[in-house]
């Protein structure tokens, strides 16, 4: 206890002893190094007591930044102040740096200069050159590239090798980039050729000495950057390997160089074998333990089987599972002469919610898809993950699979809430305006607000004003999903438009104005079943208020010979009842799924000279990707008919989000066919799709096709910007013209 003691006293000795207020730190001999790059790491301690402690931390922060042979100090004492005189030696400067680049610039060199940390004609610093290192490989990182550098513990085993060099008073920095030139499996594969085969194409790599094959021609439509693999193509082999029982633990996957003018690897798998039995065996019977599926066909008659044979059985087994996409695990069992397959089906277990701090449970649990109690699988998760997904709720959503038993998995949904809340635009916008109008009128400022669950009860509130020479435009849109745990979604809307219009006919002398002032009240209802096996119900209603004052005047060298007035005004009401089914992976940018609605819509008259009328829609949408690729096909048919009885005639349209591209058509009954090819891309901050298209439409009074069919075809890209949601802009080829559109909203 006295030995504690007395070490106490010794260490408050020597602070108390050593302390003197840090009055400044001079930094001497300094050349390429400036003095602002130096001051944080003293400045804290000036103008406080510091003790040698604190001066030993500031020589070795200096120290640290690698720009120093040689670091002395002193001190200037005066009283209880002192100042540190630091002198330093810098080491040569640097002369040049090389970037040397041996591949095809995966990533631009202008990106790969600016991370570089050395300066040239600034002292060399060897922790500026591992610094500088760790930023290359940073980059190639956050591209998904394999990649190691000379610091790299296994530097082999990638495709990306980053090192530097000293040569004088250079620097030389390589990269070097690895195409993957071909994939091999070596070890024991007899017996194993059609196995590998279909592996091979599962894992679809592309593979260097193809492209090397190309004519020149060929490579012009191929880019040699599709060869050089990510770290997504590897794990996508390991996953597609583990779906195959032939391969023991102790297979290897490495890396070895190839021969060729670019830098290649060869990605080798290394094959050893599961093994059941060393030699061939007699077997007179054959179970399967297992509780979802019958398996009486595997049974035989009593035979020699070699241990190839009985992994084949094996495999079936694992096969019929993984085609539901269950969690299994199988275990062969050689009992005597009978050939037992072991197969423990795992159910979920326990299932929570983390994440969702704000957002009540209530809100989407129906779309959890994932019951304890049911038999575990791949595609419940998988449906759990797209539908909550699509909520929009929920920035991402990933689980966590914790096995408690040996038959048992724990499931956590773990949720990331969105940290934006509110999304605000204001701003201004022009247009061109309408023939025959000035140029200022295309002018109009908006504002717009929207929000998704921002209260965590599943709301959704969106309003819009814009203002302009050519009228204004005020809507309010609100909708909640499940409010209060009730199983259904509600959405309204109001609206207002206010649309002047002035045309001019002129006929030699005689000039005509009509002049239209249209005023439209709108407000609309709908209630929607949840999804009951991708099925969903609709209702809703709405009332319009229309008034519409025509102008009509006609003047005659300057003097006004006749003028009219004219005043539509009504009231109108409408209800819907309508279906759908709907499978999308995405409900902003499909690439995957179906998509199934039909309408009826009733309009009655309230006052005025209200529309009567009946309106059906349909509509088909198919959305199917290429596999392993970024590109899909998508094709939506949509029909619309009216059957007009008195009031108002109500039209069709073919515009908007149900449009005939470049074109706006109009007629009671309407057929519209789009067809995209699309590149889809959703890995980066603004997800995307480019589209070639083909669109046709017809519109008439009925369908008896005399009118003849219309065409477009055209480039559209689409953009999913968080601010706005999806922007659509493309150039349409329509009746011999070039037309460009501009689209807001979901896509087909």
């Amino acid at each position: 206890m006295k030995k504690i003691l007395t070490l106490m006293l010794l260490f408050l000795f020597s602070i108390i002893y050593f302390s003197a207020v840090l009055d400044d730190v001079i930094i001497e001999n300094l050349k390429t190094v400036s003095l602002d790059e130096l001051k944080p790491l003293y400045e804290k301690y000036i103008g406080f007591d510091v003790n040698e402690t604190a001066v030993d931390n500031i020589l070795s922060s200096i120290k640290a930044t690698g720009y120093f042979s040689m670091v002395e100090w002193t001190k200037v004492a005066t009283d209880d102040h002192f100042e540190l005189i630091i002198k330093v030696e810098e080491n040569d400067p640097v002369s040049k740096i090389n970037l040397n680049i041996y591949g095809v610039e995966l990533i631009p060199r202008e990106t790969l200069e600016a991370s570089v940390t050395l300066k040239e004609g600034k002292a060399f610093s060897m922790s500026q050159l591992k610094n500088t290192i760790e930023n290359l490989t940073e980059l190639y990182q956050k591209e998904n590239y394999i990649v190691s550098n000379v610091f790299s513990q296994n530097k082999d085993q990638s495709f990306v090798y980053i090192t530097g060099k000293i040569n004088g008073s250079q620097v030389d920095l390589s990269i070097t980039e690895y195409a993957l030139y071909d994939l091999e499996f070596t070890g024991n594969i007899d017996g194993l050729d059609e196995v590998l085969t279909k592996i091979k194409k599962e894992v679809n790599l592309k593979l260097y000495k193809n492209y090397l094959e190309k004519s020149k021609l060929l490579r012009i439509f191929d880019s040699e950057k599709n060869y050089y693999p990510k770290f997504s193509d590897i794990q996508n082999l390991y996953q597609i390997l583990s779906k195959y029982v032939y391969f023991s633990p102790l297979s290897d996957i490495q890396f070895v160089p190839a021969n060729t003018e670019k830098p290649s690897k060869i990605l080798k798998v290394f094959v050893v074998q599961n093994l059941i039995v060393k030699t061939p065996t007699y077997i007179e019977k054959i179970s399967v333990n297992s509780t979802l599926y019958d398996f009486s066909n595997l049974a035989t008659t009593p035979a020699t089987f070699t241990n190839l044979d009985l992994l084949n059985l094996v495999q079936a087994v694992k096969e019929r599972y993984d085609k539901d996409e269950y969690f299994i695990n199988i275990n062969p069992i050689l009992k005597g002469n009978e050939f037992i397959i072991d197969v423990t089906e795992y159910k979920f277990g326990e299932v929570k919610i983390e994440g969702n701090t704000r957002t009540k449970n209530y809100t989407f649990d129906d779309l959890i898809k994932v019951s304890s109690g049911d038999y575990a699988s791949r595609k419940s998760l998988r449906e759990t993950y797209v539908e909550i997904y699509k909520t929009q709720f929920f920035e991402n959503v990933d689980f966590n699979i914790t096995p408690i038993s040996t038959n048992v998995l724990d499931t956590t949904i773990i949720l990331k809430e969105k940290e934006k809340k509110f999304n605000f635009m204001g701003g201004g916008t022009w247009a061109p305006p309408e023939e025959g109008k000035k140029w200022y009128e295309g002018f109009a400022a908006q504002l717009q607000l929207s929000t998704i669950n921002p209260f965590g009860f599943g709301q959704t509130f969106s309003s819009t004003i814009s203002l302009g020479f050519g009228g204004r435009i005020v809507s309010l849109d609100y909708g909640i999903r499940k409010p209060f745990g009730k199983p259904f979604s509600i959405s309204t809307s109001l609206s207002y438009n206010y649309q002047p219009n002035t045309e001019t006919l002129t006929d030699g002398a005689t000039e005509t104005t009509v002049s239209t002032d249209l005023t439209n009240f709108n407000f609309d209802f709908s209630l929607s079943t949840l999804k009951i096996n991708n099925v969903k119900y609709s209702f809703g209603g709405g009332i319009n208020y229309k008034l519409e004052d025509t102008l009509v005047s006609t003047v005659v060298n300057s003097s006004e010979i006749s003028s009219s007035t004219s005043s539509i005004e009504y009231v109108g009401a409408n209800i819907m009842a309508g279906i759908s089914y709907e499978n999308l992976d995405d409900l902003i940018i499909p690439s995957e799924g179906v998509y199934l609605f039909a309408s009826m819509q009733k309009y009655f008259n309230i006052s005025g000279d209200a529309p009567v009328a009946l309106k059906f829609q349909e509509e088909f949408s198919l959305h199917f990707p290429i596999k392993n690729t970024y590109f899909g096909f998508a094709s939506r048919l949509y029909g619309a008919q009216i059957f007009q009885q008195s009031g108002v005639d109500i039209t069709n349209y073919l515009n908007g989000l149900n449009s005939l591209r470049g074109a706006n058509l109009s007629g009671d009954m309407v057929l519209l066919l789009n067809n995209d090819f699309r590149y889809i891309n959703k890995e980066g901050q603004i997800p995307f799709y480019l589209a070639i298209f083909a669109d046709t439409g017809y519109v008439g009074s009925s369908y008896d096709f005399s009118n003849s069919f219309e065409w477009s075809s055209g480039v559209e890209l689409g953009l999913n910007v968080p601010m706005f949601g999806l922007i659509r802009v493309g150039e349409a080829y329509y009746n011999n013209n070039w037309n460009f559109y501009f689209l807001m909203g979901r896509t087909f």
